[in-house]
């Protein structure tokens, strides 16, 4: 077999990528490598396991046709710039649409322990590894002249040098962790998700390449400029001093979130279809939940390192950083028809009831209780008025 799509994808990785993206995530260079050479692999192996449903290879297909052309040739300068972070997030969210936000957040978390980083730096690395993958696979799409079945047999012909691309261990890791059952788990209800929301509908970006088409779907449910900056802003990376059991239980409840979106738009597929139709038109339903499990996910990682006053003093800025991107979703939410209010109300519930808990047992340390609550009440009052 002539074609390896691995190294079809470093080719695209240069050193300097390499360096850009460590200076994107605040990562030293040994680092980064370490988490690109499991990321890497372990999405290729994602992709290939969704493709292998019909509704997955559908999902994956859209997603490759809709990607700018020029994205994969601009992405050095990209997540060189102040676009990092937003490029970063809607390739979370279309990766979402492919994989299911549960498998993601597991894979993410594999990642993260394979590698030593955060959970939230190894979620920014997939998403701003997204395009590069998926911009390579059209190029084979576009040459070959591929369809939705022809890509999953592409895929599956990928399997042996993805695997061989593999570190040692790092398969199984995946597999105790569920990562591959989630995806046959949520390939069939997902589906609906992108063929609904299709893309081609939404109004054409006149500039910005193929960053401006992913993050217009969504500045279109506000008609406001700033509205990619406040709903795809940075994931937070959690502080580096956690305790292990402190660790375990941010991880824990991490991994909870995640499942309880997935498996929320798995049980509630009328009702999101429903609320699919309500949107305006080119905005993506699955986007705006994939926001909100961002915000649950990042306020864990920022929990999840405090263990004194110290560290709970430490954690403010992200913290101050998540409750604006959770402004910043409330007013996008709060704007929505009344229609699409109701399943997004039950994602939040749902997130509420995992991530709660950690805040009352960490509010519950000695001396952090009145550093954080400033912060986290009005979050949770917020949040709360958005479950309904």
């Amino acid at each position: 077999m002539a074609l390896n799509i691995v190294d079809l994808v470093k080719d695209q990785i240069s050193d300097q990528l390499t360096s850009t993206l460590s200076s994107a995530l605040g990562t030293d260079s040994a680092q980064t490598t370490s988490a690109l050479s499991g990321a890497l692999p372990g999405l290729l192996s994602g992709l290939v396991s969704s493709a292998e449903t019909s509704n997955g290879a559908g999902s994956l297909f859209n997603a490759v046709q809709d990607q700018d052309d020029g994205l994969l040739g601009n992405i050095g300068n990209l997540l060189g710039g102040d676009q990092a972070s937003s490029l970063s997030n809607a390739g979370s969210g279309v990766l979402s649409s492919v994989l299911g936000s549960g498998a993601l957040g597991q894979l993410a978390g594999v990642v993260a322990n394979f590698a030593g980083i955060s959970r939230g730096n190894s979620s920014s690395l997939l998403g701003m590894l997204a395009p590069i993958v998926i911009g390579v696979i059209k190029k084979q799409v576009m040459g070959g002249g591929m369809n939705a079945s022809s890509l999953s047999g592409f895929l599956s012909e990928q399997k042996p040098v993805i695997n061989q691309a593999m570190p040692q261990g790092f398969s199984d890791q995946l597999q105790s962790a569920g990562f591959f059952d989630s995806i046959a788990n949520v390939s069939a209800p997902q589906a609906a998700a992108p063929q609904a929301a299709a893309p081609s509908a939404a109004p054409e970006a006149p500039s910005g390449g193929g960053f401006m088409k992913w993050a217009l779907p969504l500045a279109v449910v506000v008609g406001l400029g700033w509205f990619a900056m406040q709903f795809f802003g940075k994931q937070d990376a959690a502080t580096d001093a956690i305790s292990n059991v402190s660790d375990a239980a941010s991880g824990a409840a991490s991994d909870a979130v995640s499942g309880a979106v997935g498996q929320a738009g798995a049980l509630s597929e009328d009702a999101l279809k429903a609320a699919q139709e309500a949107m305006p038109d080119g905005v993506d339903f699955s986007a705006i939940s994939g926001g909100i499990e961002g915000v649950f996910g990042s306020a864990t990682d920022a929990l999840s390192g405090v263990t004194d006053a110290a560290s709970a003093e430490a954690a403010l800025p992200a913290l101050e950083e998540v409750s604006g991107k959770l402004g910043g979703l409330n007013d996008v939410v709060s704007r929505l028809p009344d229609a699409a209010k109701g399943p997004i109300g039950g994602i939040v519930n749902t997130g509420l009831a995992s991530v709660q808990p950690l805040i009352e047992k960490v509010s519950a340390i000695p001396g952090v209780g009145a550093i954080i609550e400033p912060i986290v009440t009005p979050m949770l009052e917020m949040l709360q008025g958005m479950a309904g």
